[in-house]
């Protein structure tokens, strides 16, 4: 009787067992890492390109992963016996033979959560907060990106209009504020100009007595966001306001190429400092002429015309323009001027099962491939910048109360 061939099997069978719990994790934990990022970018691109053709973005965000893996094995001997045993089977068997199983189960179960609260979508279409412009620009972004995705208008100079909503029959005005989104990006690469916020104090009561101020209205004071500052023989009421302000450095005063942003943007010429106000309802100075302003006044957009913005982006098939199923201006002009050098969305006929070759992210609508190339390094940085400040404005501060939907999968 030989033993060895047992052994041998049953080593084979419970060896990998004892490896089986980091092993999986090293080799299961970058392809789920790398199908969410690829879920993700594809989702993106495919809700800009429905903007364009007018349908609604949907949005259905992986939450949770959790993966079960189970491997069972087993190993017996079984006795063979011989047929020519004269006294019976049971009293005589000649060899033994060796008998192993295996077995492995991958449960993933995949947590996804619809984005359709009211929370979601209130942020989906508030604008973008000042601060949020100034740390992109501060993260390393470049400021020409930011605000040509991002502000709807800079001192009333309008960007692309109406190119954050849907498209209407309005001559598009693009050539101006991309020479200023030019002209921000060389004073940013030169340091010329400056992004800083300060502290402003500003007394909102006359001087109040000591007695008037104690641990109780001192407290209410703080839950309104004021506080009290001691003044002379009283006290006053103040409120901390934090602003927003461009310095221009002494490299770049007397430039031609800041004169020349300070005429487009109709600032008053001369200063070293502007306040950055976020103000809506500001009209364009080349239609409506007036004083030169004091201030940088910012129009944000919000998610959703950022999203539109760069839907004009999307090369649509001619046989879908002369279908009707976009919007196309009358005067002839190609909408993706608006996004030249920053997004780039191209479409091309095939296979629904074969992407185009070259394709960074692709997806697969109305029987063609949308897709961005993967040379284009302008498209791509512009799709990460959006998945990353979605992260940042949904993920992080949204309060979802919508029902999440939990599939198992492989089972």
């Amino acid at each position: 009787m030989r033993y060895f061939p047992l052994l041998a099997i049953a080593a084979a069978v419970l060896v990998p067992g004892c490896a089986f719990g980091p092993k999986v994790l090293e080799s299961s934990h970058g392809k789920y890492a790398a199908a969410v990022q690829r879920v993700e970018e594809e989702q993106l691109l495919k809700n800009i390109v429905r903007l364009r053709y007018l349908e609604a973005p949907r949005h259905l965000d992986v939450s949770a992963i959790a993966a079960q893996y189970e491997l069972a094995g087993s190993a017996e001997v079984r006795p063979f016996y011989s047929t020519e045993a004269a006294n019976g089977i049971f009293r005589s068997f000649t060899a033994f033979l060796p008998f192993a199983a295996a077995g492995g189960a991958n449960r993933p179960t995949i947590s996804l959560d619809p984005q359709d609260d009211a929370t979601t979508i209130r942020q989906f279409l508030t604008p973008i907060s000042d601060d949020t412009l100034v740390f992109l620009v501060q993260s390393g972004w470049p400021v020409s990106s930011v605000v040509r995705i991002w502000a709807d208008r800079l001192n009333g100079v309008p960007n692309a209009m109406p190119g954050s909503g849907p498209p209407r029959d309005v001559p598009s005005d693009v050539d101006r504020f991309k020479r200023i989104a030019e002209l921000l990006q060389l004073a940013q690469d030169r340091e010329w100009l400056e992004v800083r916020a300060e502290d402003r104090i500003t007394e909102v009561s006359d001087l109040l007595p000591n007695d008037a101020v104690d641990g109780m209205a001192a407290a209410q004071a703080a839950k309104d966001k004021f506080e009290f500052r001691k003044k002379g023989d009283g006290w006053v009421l103040i409120k901390r306001e934090r602003r927003l302000v461009i310095e221009v450095n002494s490299s770049g005063q007397g430039r031609p190429e800041l004169a020349e942003l300070e005429s487009l943007l109709n600032l008053k010429p001369g200063q070293t400092r502007y306040e950055l106000i976020v103000a809506s309802g500001v009209t364009d100075p080349a239609k409506n002429p007036r004083e030169p302003d004091a201030s940088f006044r910012v129009t944000p957009r919000s998610t959703a015309q950022a999203l539109f913005f760069l839907a004009n982006g999307v090369e649509v098939p001619p046989k879908h323009v002369s279908a009707g199923l976009v919007h196309w201006p009358t005067d002839g002009t190609d909408p993706t001027i608006a996004t030249e050098g920053l997004f780039r969305v191209r479409s091309c006929p095939g296979h629904p099962w074969k992407p185009p070759a070259g394709a960074y992210v692709a997806v697969w609508y109305r029987d063609h491939w949308f897709y961005i190339d993967d040379r284009d390094q302008a498209s791509k940085a512009t799709l990460v910048l959006m998945l990353q400040l979605r992260r940042l404005d949904f993920q992080r501060q949204r309060l979802s109360t919508s029902p999440a939907l939990t599939l198992p999968v492989g089972r």
